[in-house]
């Protein structure tokens, strides 16, 4: 068998396209890096529900508060207006047994939302999911366009 060199001597010495290329292969790496790592991120998404502000409720109608209903497959995410329930709560009613909670008007959440802490402890990361998936999807296509080379 022959010697390496003496088998690719045809092609060339190195010079500026060999360098080129190689410096282009080594960038591709940081965008594959920096995009799998992301996945960590924006692939969950936390428990979440309408946030009910600290107001005078009984526990019985916080816990009624949140309908828990399901619209295609997917958690409907809305509340029970809460003058109407505050109102409700103030009057000693209990809700199932004194109010249909069915004949109650929803709204959407108002107040923003409140996160579960089961897993993360100190992200909120799923406020910035629609932005957050724009780019992951224009970063593997950008990925995609600079590994031509691999």
């Amino acid at each position: 068998m022959k010697d390496y060199e003496d088998t690719i001597t045809f092609l060339g010495q190195w010079g500026r396209f060999q360098q080129i290329i190689f410096f282009l292969l080594c960038a591709s790496i940081v965008p594959n890096g920096i995009i799998n790592f992301c996945s960590v991120f924006l692939a969950d998404v936390p428990d979440h529900h309408c946030l009910i502000p600290d107001v005078n409720l009984t526990q019985d109608w916080l816990k009624a508060t949140i309908p828990k209903e399901v619209v295609n497959g997917k958690l409907q995410l809305s509340r029970y207006r809460l003058d109407v329930v505050r109102n409700l709560s103030a009057q000693g009613l209990v809700p199932g047994r004194d109010v249909n909670l069915t004949d109650l008007e929803q709204e959407g959440c108002v107040d923003g939302w409140s996160y579960s802490k089961d897993i993360y402890q100190s992200t909120e990361l799923h406020c910035l999911y629609p932005a957050a998936t724009e780019l992951y999807s224009r970063g593997k296509c950008s990925q995609a366009f600079l590994s031509v080379f691999d």
